[in-house]
């Protein structure tokens, strides 16, 4: 096979219009080149994340994110993202909008309406120079005896015969430690996979990858190496790393780019393992790896997705269990991405928590919250809101972040409320109190979210004084018919008014449950049979029409 072979490259087309962005792939393909597509600039970015094309085409005016904008958010970046070969389409071939690409960093040009001919010319000519480009680099580091190892082993997966397995194996933390020991830790992988007939790969300063027939060996392979300790007695303090492993399955003959992308991911993964403590061993199957794949994809894609406005929050009504009277509203938010579709809370927030990416999205929470009280305090409706924390914001400098952007926005921090788990509001609880005291300090209340769930005491309640004990849903759930979980409410209930604290019963979506609260003197009620989580607009419509229905 020679430098250049169209089977070999990928290319990205993105157009609005769905027929020429049809005409494009089809061509394109019919050529031999592998194609991927977008309707959107917003869709293109999920898809580059996922896997890096050889070759970008786009059309320059598009809905939404422009072509421009795009090639601007590529050459950002410092990483392939920003090297990856540019073309544009574009109706207009004047001199001006020219330049403009130019200087944003395109490579070429093609006008409309396009002339295939020409558009398998321009492909051929960039990717052809890419690769004869490549191919030189990696003589001369052959050469020069500085080919790296990750190349070795990427050039490894496209010619196995068989199906197999790949570890990645990562130091955790402490990477000045896993650097002055790195030499012991080749040392220990050489000699493993030696006994064990395995491939051993360095990757960078404090990576490793092996490869093998299967993940059951792998794991034999380097489960040693996960329970290895590091120390460094020669400091203060004794500084220590701990390595993490991650094993998934790899296909016979994988494409360049599908080589590189799935170590990518396992790298990824270890990165999650170190936040989750490290010292772990983890192996994949291929369903798994899609939720890898998607948690990377989650990742890269929160930040634009808050600039350019895929997330949204809804508000779930909270009314009084006596007289059916609206209070206030759970702040929620939604996320419907272009490439993803719609993703739940449940899916996105844990891998955002766990990926140090969630301040930029409570804050932005914050910010609508903000936004929506002043709106409905000018309208004279109920203008109480509140936030759930996730448990790593829940620090000592979130009264202040909450009051620095409700000062900025005008709104009353006085009348917002702040909802945290149990679980991490327990976790230490004496900064809980801390917290509370100078949330309580700026009129901020505070609620104790999925109560039951963990493992609060009655010591820790009455030290760390918080507003309101919301019940969780998992025992509201059966309160309309007699058995333990209206024990259990009942018991909540009571512990609450003894310590003069109001309760919300979430997840209420039965009239039997409401009607079994209201009777059993729950002062809140929160859910489906009172209202799903709605737009602004929808939820202040609700509240208008209110008085009406009562």
């Amino acid at each position: 096979m020679g430098v250049y072979s169209p089977e070999n490259f990928r290319v990205l087309c993105i157009e609005d219009e769905p027929d020429i962005l049809r005409d494009l792939a089809d061509e394109l393909a019919d050529h031999g080149f592998r194609v991927d597509q977008a309707c959107s600039a917003e869709a293109a970015l999920g898809k580059i994340s996922a896997s890096m094309p050889d070759l970008v085409i786009c059309d320059m005016q598009m809905p939404g994110m422009n072509g421009l904008q795009l090639l601007e958010n590529l050459r950002a970046h410092k990483d392939a993202r920003a090297l990856v070969p540019f073309v544009f389409l574009t109706a207009f071939s004047d001199r001006e909008t020219v330049i403009n690409g130019r200087k944003a960093g395109a490579d070429d040009y093609l006008v409309k309406p396009v002339d295939y001919d020409l558009l398998i010319a321009t492909v051929e000519s960039h990717l052809s120079n890419a690769a004869q480009r490549a191919a030189a680099a990696k003589q001369s580091a052959v050469a020069n005896g500085t080919v790296s190892q990750r190349d070795v082993l990427v050039e490894r997966l496209t010619t196995l015969s068989a199906d197999a397995a790949l570890a990645v194996v990562k130091a955790d933390s402490h990477t000045e430690v896993a650097r002055r020991f790195s030499g012991n830790i080749d040392a220990v992988v050489a000699r493993l996979s030696r006994a064990a007939g395995v491939e051993a790969f360095r990757l960078n300063a404090h990576g490793w990858a092996v490869l093998g027939l299967d993940s059951a060996l792998l794991a034999r392979t380097i489960e040693p190496l996960v329970q290895l300790r590091l120390r460094d007695t020669s400091r203060k303090g004794s500084a220590r790393a701990t390595l993490s492993g991650v094993i998934a399955p790899v296909g016979k003959n994988t494409p360049e780019d599908e080589a590189n992308s799935l170590l990518d991911r396992l790298m990824e993964s270890a990165r999650l393992l170190q936040r989750e403590g490290g010292g772990q061993l983890l192996e994949f199957d291929g369903p798994e790896m899609s939720d890898v794949r998607l948690a990377s994809s989650i990742r890269a894609e929160l930040i634009t997705a808050l600039r350019q406005g895929q997330l949204h929050v809804c508000f779930q009504p909270k009314v009084s269990a006596g007289s059916g009277a609206p209070l206030s509203a759970e702040v929620l938010v939604r996320w419907q991405s272009p490439m993803l579709g719609h993703l739940s809370p449940a899916t996105f927030i844990p891998v955002v928590e766990r990926a140090g990416l969630l301040s930029h999205l409570t804050d932005w929470v914050l910010r609508q919250a903000a936004v929506a009280q002043l709106q409905l305090v000018r309208n004279g409706l109920p203008p109480r809101l509140a936030v759930n924390i996730g448990g790593s914001e829940f620090t000592a400098d979130l009264p202040d972040r909450i009051a620095a952007i409700f000062a900025e926005l005008g709104a009353r921090e006085d009348l917002l409320e702040v909802e945290v788990t149990e679980t991490s509001m327990m976790a230490d609880p004496g900064q809980a109190e801390g917290i509370v005291n100078a949330l309580h300090q700026r009129g901020i209340g505070v609620a104790l979210d999925d109560f039951g769930t963990g493992y609060s005491s009655l010591s820790h309640l009455q030290a760390c004084p918080v507003d309101t004990i919301k019940i969780d849903r998992s025992f509201v759930q059966g309160v309309g018919e007699s058995g333990p979980d209206q024990k259990i409410v009942l018991g909540i209930i009571g512990l609450a008014r003894s310590l003069g604290v109001e309760t919300v019963a979430e997840g209420v979506e039965l009239e039997s449950q409401r009607r079994w609260l209201a009777a059993h003197e729950c002062d809140t009620l929160q859910g489906y049979v009172i209202s799903r989580p709605l737009r602004f607009e929808d939820y202040c419509a609700l509240l208008r029409a209110w008085p009406k229905a009562a």
